[in-house]
């Protein structure tokens, strides 16, 4: 490893420059920067130090990059957790509207039954009140009858 400047240095870590100046500090310079042609240097250990410095933020980030991973992985878990459970409800749902159906279906034939045996009770009714009313009156006509002949 020979001495590399900023340039050539931030394209080995695919940063840019900035990148690597903002990183610097003015005591990490005066100890490993030179001047050689018009064009800063750093040697070997500065290089060392920098590298290490974006080996940090890189494992971070990928740290970061693989708890995102992992975060959508478990939202995409809990979606499909969740879309199984609208699923299992909207048949419970239709189930329960054929359910009510049936039971609607159900009281209607009761009533329509209810109605009719209504009708019965009252017909006979009727009739019995008529046969009540009929009987004295041929009782009364035989009397009468009867009494118009041993008059």
């Amino acid at each position: 490893m020979s001495n590399k400047t900023i340039k050539e240095l931030a394209d080995e870590l695919n940063v840019s420059k900035t990148a690597i100046n903002k990183k610097l500090n003015a005591n990490l310079k005066r100890k490993h920067f030179s001047k050689i042609a018009n064009k800063f240097v750093i040697d070997e250990e500065g290089q060392n130090i920098i590298k290490s410095m974006f080996k940090e933020v890189k494992s971070t980030t990928k740290n970061d990059n693989h708890q995102q991973e992992n975060s959508e992985t478990e939202n995409l878990k809990v979606v499909d957790f969740f879309h199984e459970q609208i699923v299992i409800k909207d048949e419970q749902l239709k189930e329960k509207d054929k359910q009510i159906e049936k039971l609607q279906s159900l009281l209607d034939q009761q009533q329509i039954l209810t109605l009719q045996a209504n009708k019965k009770i009252e017909t006979l009714e009727y009739n019995s009140e008529k046969k009540e009313e009929e009987k004295p009156t041929k009782n009364n006509e035989k009397r009468n009858w009867f009494s118009r002949v041993f008059k």
